[in-house]
């Protein structure tokens, strides 16, 4: 019985999340990745989180809202006063090991909605908005706010407009 219960419990969580929770720990081991985030209400481990360097960002004030399938390669580059949420990749382009690999930089007070992928050697501009479950793969100018697969900018000009 109590296996079965187990089961339905990871299944649950799997359904969730998008990951069993021994392949997440298994991956944050091989990178010595610990990641501990605390949400109002929820004592939540961050279990299914690649986030390099963590101490870094949070002292340039970068919030994860909800800590859960976040991806950043090791050499990507974020501004401070980002919001990145839940599910997003910011990474490397195509690999090969002829070429280095290109990683996104991302400016200051960027924020990043849920399902969102950021890939290759391209600049996000700061006070930027993209858009949720967008895929960005070429540089997005300042102020603006982008969406859609492959994002477009939606709207320009926001100054430092609360989106």
């Amino acid at each position: 019985m109590h296996s079965e219960v187990l089961f339905m419990i990871k299944r649950i969580y799997a359904s969730l999340f998008g990951l069993y929770k021994e392949n997440a720990r298994l991956v944050l081991k091989i990178f010595g990745i610990k990641l501990k985030f605390r949400s109002p209400g929820i004592n939540q481990l961050a279990d299914v989180c690649c986030i390099p360097d963590i101490e870094t960002l949070k002292k340039n004030n970068v919030t994860f809202p909800h800590p859960v399938g976040i991806v950043i390669n090791p050499s990507a580059k974020i501004g401070k006063n980002c919001v990145i949420y839940q599910n997003v990749t910011i990474g490397s382009g195509k690999y090969s090991e002829k070429y280095n690999c290109q990683v996104p930089i991302i400016g200051e007070n960027v924020t990043i909605y849920a399902n969102s992928v950021v890939i290759g050697g391209i600049y996000v501009g700061k006070n930027s908005v993209i858009g949720a479950g967008s895929i960005v793969v070429r540089d997005v100018p300042e102020n603006v706010i982008v969406a859609g697969n492959p994002a477009k900018i939606i709207k320009t000009n926001l100054g430092n407009s609360i989106v």
